[in-house]
C-alpha cells in the first residue's frame, strides 16, 4: 500500500476464574466509597479500584456484566463525559433498566487530571493489555500505567462485553472498532455509526495490546469507538449515544421508544485495515493536513522527510493520522472496503 522512495443481542455469561500535554480538563470525578441507591438501582463504587462504579437493580450484581470504559488516554475526555451523563440519567430514573450489571470505569485518572495521554513518566495505558510487562519487567520498575492495567485485569476478564470510548488528534468522523470476534462486529453495527473498521490484530498493529484484546482472547465481544476529535463537543454526544446503544444491545437497558435518535441504525460501511505507517524519522511530516477517514487516491503523496517520500500504491482510506508522534510510533493506518479483495492482505478475518 505504501511506497517509500529514498433482535436482542445475546452474550455468553460462562466464565472461568482469573489466573494470575494538553491543558488540564475539568477535575476528574472519583466515585464516593459507599454504596448508594435511588430506590430502584444500586450504585456501588469498587472498594479497591479508583474510578470504578457498578450499577444494578440487584445487590448481588447479576449477569450480564458489561463494562463501559473511558479515559484510558487522559487527553480524551469524551468517554468520561459520557459516563457522567449516563450515570446522572440513571440516578434520575430517566433510563429504563432491564437486567444485569453495568460497570463504569474511568481508565487513567492520573493522566486525565493533567490532560495528558499518559502520566509524565508513564506509558500508553492502552498498549499494556497484552500484559507482557508482567513477565518482562520487575514490579518495582512498573510505572503508573502498568499498575493500572494490572489491577484492572480481574475486572476486565470478568466482563461479558466491553465498550471502550476514545477520541482522535485530527478531525475524524466517528467510527466503531470491531475485533475478530463475530459478535464484536455485530455489536459494533448496533452502535449507529456509519463506519465499522476491523483487522486491527494484523502484524505490526496494536490489536493484541489494547483493552479490547482482553475480551477477544476470552472469545467475548468488545467494541471501541473513535468518537471524533479531542475536546470537540460532538464527540461527547457520540460517546453518550453509543453508550446507550451498547447498554441496550447487551440487554442491560430496556428499549426507549421515546428517543427516536436511537432507532435501529442503518448498516454501516465496513473497512478492513491493510497497513500501518510508522514514523521513520523525527523530520517526517504529512504533505498536507489529513483528516480521519479521508480517501486518498493511488499515487498520492502521504508525506516525507529529507530522505524519503511516501506514496500510496492504491486507493485507501486514512485512519487516525498524526505526524506528531515519536519515531517508530504509528503515524496513520490505511484501510480498504471489506468487499475489496486487497482488504484481506492484513489481519485475521
Amino acid at each position: 500500500m505504501l511506497q517509500a522512495r529514498s433482535d436482542r443481542y445475546s452474550i455468553a455469561t460462562t466464565h472461568g476464574h482469573h489466573k494470575g500535554a494538553r491543558a488540564p480538563h475539568a477535575p476528574v470525578r472519583r466515585e464516593r466509597a459507599c454504596a448508594m441507591s435511588n430506590g430502584k438501582l444500586h450504585f456501588e463504587p469498587d472498594r479497591e479500584l479508583d474510578g470504578v462504579l457498578r450499577v444494578s437493580a440487584e445487590p448481588d450484581l447479576p449477569r450480564p456484566r458489561v463494562v463501559v470504559i473511558g479515559g484510558l488516554h487522559g487527553n480524551e475526555p469524551c468517554g468520561l463525559q459520557a459516563i457522567d451523563r449516563v450515570l446522572e440519567a440513571l440516578r434520575d430514573g430517566a433510563l429504563p433498566w432491564r437486567a444485569g450489571t453495568a460497570v463504569f470505569v474511568r481508565g487513567n485518572l492520573a493522566a486525565s487530571a493533567c490532560g495528558c495521554r499518559h502520566t509524565p513518566e508513564g506509558v500508553d495505558l492502552n498498549r499494556q493489555f497484552d500484559y507482557a510487562f508482567e513477565s518482562s519487567l520487575p514490579a518495582d520498575r512498573w510505572v503508573h500505567e502498568h499498575r493500572r492495567a494490572h489491577e484492572l485485569r480481574p475486572l476486565l476478564e470478568d466482563a461479558d462485553a466491553l465498550l471502550d470510548l476514545h477520541s482522535a488528534t485530527r478531525p475524524t468522523p466517528p467510527f466503531a472498532i470491531a475485533t475478530r470476534d463475530d459478535r464484536s462486529f455485530e455489536l459494533a453495527c448496533r452502535l449507529g455509526l456509519p463506519w465499522v473498521v476491523r483487522g486491527w490484530e494484523g502484524p505490526g498493529l496494536v490489536g493484541e495490546q489494547v483493552v479490547l484484546s482482553v475480551l477477544t482472547r476470552l472469545e467475548r465481544p468488545a467494541v471501541g469507538v473513535e468518537c471524533g476529535q479531542h475536546d470537540e463537543p460532538a464527540a461527547a454526544d457520540v460517546a453518550y449515544r453509543c453508550t446507550l446503544r451498547f447498554l441496550r444491545a447487551t440487554g442491560v437497558l430496556a428499549d426507549d421508544p421515546s428517543e427516536p435518535q436511537l432507532d435501529e441504525p442503518a448498516r454501516p460501511l465496513l473497512l478492513r485495515l491493510t497497513e500501518v505507517l510508522k514514523k521513520p524519522s523525527p523530520s517526517f511530516r504529512f504533505a498536507r493536513p489529513l483528516r480521519g477517514l479521508e480517501r486518498l487516491e493511488r499515487g498520492s503523496v502521504v508525506g516525507g522527510d529529507r530522505a524519503i517520500e511516501v506514496r500510496l500504491r492504491r486507493d485507501a482510506y486514512v485512519l487516525l493520522p498524526n505526524d506528531e508522534v515519536a519515531v517508530g510510533h504509528d503515524v496513520l493506518y490505511l484501510a480498504q472496503p471489506e468487499s475489496d479483495p486487497d482488504s484481506a492482505a492484513t489481519g485475521p478475518r
